[in-house]
């Protein structure tokens, strides 16, 4: 067995990084309370969207709701592009995964942490392939490496990452074997508190948040290296070429790092009065969560916890709750909606 080495990463000042002055930010979904989807109303469920990810195709968002009906979570397939009706917008729903962390292979299929176990379903959600059974699993992330198709997976009840290779028959999966890193598949974090997301970088090296921690943590593809990097509440992480960006959940900002340096470059703040939403969201637990990136035109983050402003809203389907208050109108004049989905789109500075 190898130990691994350990580098501490010193980080200098944060720069501040000015959100209006490179991206162009807009809330690309919300659980519209007023309107049902497929027959559900969506007035007291889903919430508490935390997991994230794209579609192969670049087309869709999968969104993962901690909290959905009879107590149970649940994962929908959103398309990209449409934000003026959001029930439109929702293509397909699976109950009951709570989708703490999602990630999508090269073929379209899906893997879902859930409690005690990672599922993997068809890019529509409609048929269950596989399933892994992991402690407490808040972090998932599929890459190729050469021929193999390779699961990596945070533990967080064990301070643990996982490294599994997958069984492929066809545009199935049906088995797992886990292997690499320095020990069977299993490489030990120490000086983790509690694991969440978890990424590759387009160099093969492993990046998992430590929330509690405040770390952000580096591994090299053999698990023989392990850099870290202080940054505040850390939830997920994302890349565009040598660019990272972090969700720091109660920070409710997304911190913007350099890949290889791991130095921080600066923290994106929110627009949250132009956008019109409650900067501390539902209940002041409101935090930026799951995280995804689209090489060169930036990135989508979940809002968990997030509302509207002053129990209005301006998006959503026009229907008979819209009305003006105080000479503006509103899509739902008497009730926020819940659980944005934002786009940070990247536009060239003037």
């Amino acid at each position: 067995m190898h130990l691994a080495s350990v580098l501490i990463v010193a980080f200098f000042s944060p720069l501040p990084a000015r959100a209006g002055d490179t991206f162009k930010w807009t809330v690309q979904y919300l659980v519209d309370n007023s309107q049902a989807v497929f027959g559900q109303s969506q007035k007291i469920w889903p919430r508490r969207n935390r997991g994230l990810a794209l579609s192969a195709d670049g087309k869709s968002l999968y969104i993962g709701y901690n909290h959905g009906g009879n107590g149970e979570g649940e994962v929908r397939k959103v398309a990209i592009g449409i934000t003026d009706d959001y029930t439109r917008a929702t293509t397909r729903v699976l109950r009951g995964p709570l989708g703490k962390s999602i990630s999508c292979d090269d073929k379209g299929r899906v893997y879902i942490a859930n409690e005690g176990e990672i599922l993997i379903y068809d890019s529509e959600l409609q048929r269950l392939q596989h399933r892994i059974a992991i402690s407490i699993c808040e972090g998932v992330a599929v890459t190729r490496e050469g021929k193999d198709l390779v699961l990596y997976a945070t533990d967080r009840q064990l301070g643990e990452l996982q490294r599994f290779v997958l069984t492929e028959k066809g545009d199935e999966i049906t088995g797992d074997t886990m292997t690499g890193l320095t020990e069977g598949g299993r490489l030990t974090i120490n000086g983790s508190l509690s694991l969440r997301g978890c990424e590759v970088d387009p160099k093969g090296n492993i990046w998992i948040a430590d929330v509690e921690g405040g770390r952000v943590f580096r591994i090299s593809p053999n698990g023989l290296k392990i850099e870290f990097a202080d940054v505040k509440k850390p939830m997920d992480i994302a890349f565009d070429g040598n660019r990272a960006y972090v969700s720091c959940g109660e920070e409710r900002v997304v911190a913007v790092m350099e890949a290889d340096s791991m130095k921080l470059l600066g923290n994106l703040a929110v627009p949250w009065d132009e956008l019109e939403l409650s900067p501390k969201g539902n209940n002041g637990k409101g935090s930026l969560c799951g995280i995804v990136a689209i090489p060169g035109k930036g990135f989508f983050v979940t809002n968990e916890g997030g509302q509207t402003a002053n129990q209005h809203s301006t998006y959503g389907r026009a229907d008979e709750n819209t009305d003006f208050v105080l000479g503006k109108l509103y899509r739902d004049a008497y009730l926020d909606d819940n659980e944005p989905v934002l786009r940070a789109l990247e536009v060239s500075e003037p």
